[in-house]
């Protein structure tokens, strides 16, 4: 198959290089006439997934962190949909690495056995517009959605905390808990509308996030259907409860977390919610999202 390899060296704090370094020769060997192209800044692979649309590459591999092929999806479908989409194999090598969880995988050696061996999986594909501040954008996630609080866990850490690794997502958590949630929701999904206040959700189509937080602990990558996680009407001490529960998924039961599947969900946001997606950051709320049932074919 004619494949190009990505890689972003600066992953992990530069776990990516290290991982690279160590497989390169594997890979090459493995896999006559891998393309290999290198990302060289924030952004990059989304020109570099454009570039494997045009140049109809059969199989993408994205070494790297979730970011990376969140970039290179949006770069694939930069131009729309396209007819014909690549295989994309995911060899993890950020700090969290979660959408690979879902699969059991840990590694980046196990990763690369199963790309090897052609392990496929067809997985759903979200698709989002959401206000950019100038304009409605449209992008795509594999992974998950924050609207609001986890968005703005997000930030805390890329901003002050990220050299911290996994664990400065949870500090971020505890630092950005103690200023509380003020906020008016409006939601619907599948059809169902209806309204919140001083509460935040996500959005998932896999399990994890921030690493190993079991955030939607039922959601499936493959059900046609997103799950929507909501921390509804909470206060600090509920919400820091909810979060000590998150990693073992216990945080579900909790009664002040609803959990629901849907394939359409509209979020409207008072004041506008800050967004982010597969630990990238966008724009705010509104926002409006589809699941596409099984768009793409994952080696992982």
């Amino acid at each position: 198959m004619k494949t190009l390899l990505i890689v972003n060296p600066v992953a992990g704090h530069g776990r990516g290089k290290k991982c690279f370094g160590r497989l390169e020769r594997r890979l090459r060997e493995a896999i006559p006439g891998l393309t290999v192209r290198i990302s060289e800044y924030a952004g990059h692979a989304v020109e570099l997934g454009r570039q494997a649309a045009a140049e109809r590459f059969e199989r993408l591999i994205c070494l790297g962190g979730d970011g990376t092929p969140f970039e290179v999806v949006n770069g694939l479908y930069a131009a729309g949909r396209p007819f014909l989409r690549p295989e994309i194999g995911l060899i993890p090598a950020g700090t969290g690495n979660s959408f690979v969880r879902d699969f059991g995988v840990l590694t980046a050696d196990q990763a690369l056995d199963h790309i090897l061996a052609g392990r496929r999986h067809h997985v759903d594909l979200i698709e989002l517009n959401y206000d950019s501040g100038a304009e409605t954008v449209r992008r795509y996630a594999l992974n998950i959605l924050g609207v609001g609080l986890i968005a703005d866990i997000l930030k805390l850490t890329n901003e002050r905390l990220k050299f911290l690794g996994a664990a400065g997502y949870s500090l971020a958590v505890l630092l950005r808990l103690t200023k509380g949630l003020s906020n008016r929701i409006e939601l619907e999904a599948d059809g169902r509308a209806w309204t919140v206040s001083d509460s935040a959700m996500v959005v998932s189509n896999s399990k994890y996030t921030g690493g190993n937080m079991k955030i939607a602990p039922s959601a499936d990558v493959s059900d046609g259907r997103a799950d929507l996680v909501l921390f509804n009407e909470v206060n600090r001490r509920e919400i820091i409860s909810i979060f000590r529960g998150v990693f073992s998924g216990r945080h579900a039961a909790h009664p002040k977390v609803e959990i629901l599947k849907a394939a359409r969900i509209a979020v409207a946001g008072t004041p506008p919610l800050r967004l982010m997606a597969d630990g990238e950051l966008l724009g705010t709320t509104p926002l409006q999202l589809k699941v596409l049932p099984g768009e793409l074919t994952i080696l992982v």
